[in-house]
């Protein structure tokens, strides 16, 4: 059975919801700010399999342990719903939802230039980001030049050049290192397509 009164709760920016191999059984939903899903990698290295966004729901995982971290990229409201149990076979699963982003990622990865995986990247999550009541027509970018770094495969020297390049070309604004502002979104487009040479 479920919780009938679950109350939200605020998580911090940087703090974890909960850590890989921990066990959990709890279907967390987002209802401001942004999630991220991590894996470490043996370098040390960090690895963004998917971001999660208001509405969406991080469920827990068929094995009795998660297999990623969920950490804050924003400050979080977050409502946490306890399950009777881990989900079964059927149902929607922590481990399906992250793999179904990881294979989109994979394969992004795998066709594309890092300066198209980064222009695709920016249109995914366009529909998630919200105005700058600041400045018109701009909205907030919740992704750190880190984060995106660490989902595309790229540095973050890479990305700050992408950026630069793709408002030099007038594709974007960056009002603020915090705001983007879509100018030419059919160019950016045709740069999330170009392919890898092989």
């Amino acid at each position: 059975m479920l919780d009938r009164t679950p109350t939200p709760t605020i998580v911090p920016r940087g703090r974890a919801l909960f850590w890989e191999g921990e066990q959990q059984n709890q279907k967390i939903e987002i209802i401001e700010g942004v999630v991220r899903a991590v894996r470490l990698l043996p370098d040390g290295n960090r690895q963004i399999l998917a971001f999660y966004w208001p509405g969406d729901v991080v469920m827990p995982t068929q094995q009795a342990c998660q297999e990623f971290t969920a950490e804050a990229v924003t400050d979080c409201r977050v409502i946490r719903t306890t399950v009777a149990r881990v989900c079964h076979q059927g149902e929607p699963c922590g481990t399906h939802q992250v793999l179904s982003e990881t294979l989109s990622l994979v394969l992004t990865m795998s066709q594309r230039t890092c300066v198209a995986r980064i222009a695709w990247l920016l249109l995914r999550i366009q529909p998630h980001l919200r105005e700058d009541p600041k400045r018109p027509k701009a909205l907030r970018l919740q992704l750190s030049r880190a984060d995106i770094a660490d989902h595309v495969g790229t540095s973050i020297e890479t990305v700050c050049r992408a950026l630069a390049d793709f408002k030099t070309k007038e594709l974007i604004d960056l009002p603020s290192r915090k705001t983007i502002r879509f100018i030419n979104q059919n160019g950016l487009m045709k740069v999330a397509s170009a392919r890898s040479q092989r």
